[in-house]
């Protein structure tokens, strides 16, 4: 399946990656790592995630990887990631 990423995605995994950063590089790394390996586990079965509960009628799905949660959407033989944001964050449309 492939993987394709909206711009806000990308900004947003670049802010939580500059976010860690500014106390440690390593962990930063890390984090973005351990998002990216759950997204790649997502394109293996894609149904998995459950249903996003703010819009239960959209065709959104989310996976975990604490504490944020990635919103994706998924069509034919792609996934795309939607947004990522953490737990704590309301999810704005």
């Amino acid at each position: 399946m492939n993987i394709l990423w909206s711009v806000r995605a990308r900004n947003e995994l670049r802010a939580i990656h500059a976010y860690i950063a500014r106390d440690s590089t390593f962990y930063a790394d890390r984090m973005i790592l351990r998002i990216l390996a759950r997204i790649e586990a997502a394109a293996q079965a894609p149904t998995r995630g459950h249903r996003v509960h703010e819009y239960p009628e959209a065709q959104f799905r989310e996976v975990h990887e604490p504490p944020y949660r990635i919103i994706y959407a998924i069509s034919d033989r792609t996934l795309q990631v939607v947004t990522i944001v953490h737990f704590k964050q309301e999810l704005n449309g």
